[in-house]
């Protein structure tokens, strides 16, 4: 999904662990090949050939695509990437931090390239987070929405929540998409 860093172990630590675990496994395989076909062939090649295949079979399933989320060259605070009803993204962040994702890119993931005033902030970007709100207690959708913090260096700064940017009419609430929440489903307030 998004770049977000592992909770519990480092990065690195996760590599120093699967690295020697698939070259194991590919060097068995390898040498199980070999007994199996009967064949010239040393084992690393088998090997070698199994360690391609595992990690092609890893990247077409970890592959997400990347967007460039654009935000105004003054803008501080959160960010949010509110799913729309539409299908296409929009990650043209207005003045009050708003973007619109489309139902799909938000359910399959995918990498943030953030740009602000033309400079790549990405790797300033630290935390990234999913979120979704039920406006009042009469409404039984919820809206669902990407966040992450754009932070000015010794400056802090006070965000509105969604309740206050759709009052304000920051957010277009004709292009959400509305997901039924559970609990009016469930004591029938449809």
């Amino acid at each position: 999904m998004l770049q977000t860093k592992t909770m519990i172990l480092p990065s690195w630590f996760l590599a120093i662990v699967f690295l020697p675990v698939t070259l194991c496994v590919s060097f068995a395989l390898g040498a199980l090949a070999k007994k199996i076909f009967n064949s010239k062939w040393r084992s690393l090649t088998f090997a070698s050939i199994f360690t391609i295949a595992l990690s092609l079979i890893y990247y077409v399933f970890q592959y997400r695509p990347v967007y460039t989320v654009v935000i105004p060259k003054d803008y501080i605070g959160e960010v949010r990437l509110v799913v729309s009803n539409e299908n296409e993204n929009d990650f043209f962040v207005n003045k009050y931090g708003i973007g619109y994702i489309d139902r799909e890119t938000f359910d399959k993931g995918f990498y943030p390239k953030i740009v602000k005033g033309g400079n790549d902030i990405t790797k300033e970007v630290k935390e990234y987070g999913k979120g979704a709100l039920a406006t009042t207690s009469d409404d039984i959708y919820s809206y669902e929405y990407l966040s992450f913090s754009i932070l000015a260096k010794g400056e802090n700064v006070e965000d509105q929540d969604i309740e206050e940017l759709i009052k304000n009419k920051a957010i277009d609430t004709t292009r959400l998409y509305r997901r039924k929440l559970v609990a009016a489903i469930e004591s029938g307030n449809l």
